[in-house]
């Protein structure tokens, strides 16, 4: 995965010797639009934050092209688009407003309120309003309602880095986070209710690197 990851970021800043055989596994190396936004993204962002992006928009690329294949109405250029400026505001804050800096940042550009919601939603499973305020966020609902929007959170979720970790990783690392015993903290699982809801609409071989295995 790292080596397919560097290949597309170096096929998109301009060695094009990569781009066939990425373009193999990613089509979207190929695309306008994702080649406009990731103009964008690497203009304002670390590398660091760039290779993230991109590897959750190969995730999300994978398990979108499952679902749909699969029957599902989701809108693959828009999930993996989302998938790819879900960072973008950590060109402003690596706080917990990234989301609302980022949703700022797409509008700003006019690409488009569907992307910009996915920015905003994309953190853990979703902030309720009530949450939001608590956190210093403007007060509205920032849970991911959308197939494309739950879909780039889940995919988010489960790339560390440039890592894919499991959910108990992420349960783990949440539970660290927020010096919890157990996972019964509502930010943990409003992730496990999200990674189960994701995995119901994959089959078994799809999913069996992302059950979620912890205990409380």
């Amino acid at each position: 995965m790292e080596e397919i990851l560097n290949k597309l970021y170096r096929a998109l800043n301009g060695e094009e010797r990569y781009i066939s055989e990425v373009s193999k596994v990613f089509p979207y190396v190929n695309n306008r639009d994702f080649r406009r936004y990731y103009s964008l993204l690497s203009k304002l962002c670390s590398k660091d934050v760039v290779m993230h992006s991109l590897a959750v928009s190969l995730y999300t690329y994978e398990l979108g092209l499952k679902l749909k294949n699969r029957g599902y109405n989701i809108d693959l250029d828009l999930a993996v688009f989302g998938a790819l400026l879900h960072d973008i505001g950590r060109s402003r804050t690596h706080g917990i407003k990234h989301g609302v800096e980022g949703g700022k940042i797409v509008r700003e550009h006019n690409l488009g309120e569907k992307l910009a919601l996915i920015v905003e939603r994309h953190i853990g499973g979703g902030i309720p309003r009530e949450e939001a305020v608590n956190l210093g966020l403007p007060p509205r609902d920032y849970i991911p309602r959308t197939l494309e929007e739950k879909l780039v959170a889940h995919c988010d979720n489960l790339i560390s880095g440039t890592k894919r970790v499991d959910i108990s990783f992420v349960v783990e690392k949440f539970r660290r986070r927020l010096g919890c015993r157990d996972i019964n903290h509502p930010v943990i699982m409003r992730i496990i209710r999200l990674n189960d809801e994701i995995n119901s609409l994959l089959t078994e071989e799809d999913s069996s690197h992302i059950q979620c295995d912890v205990k409380g």
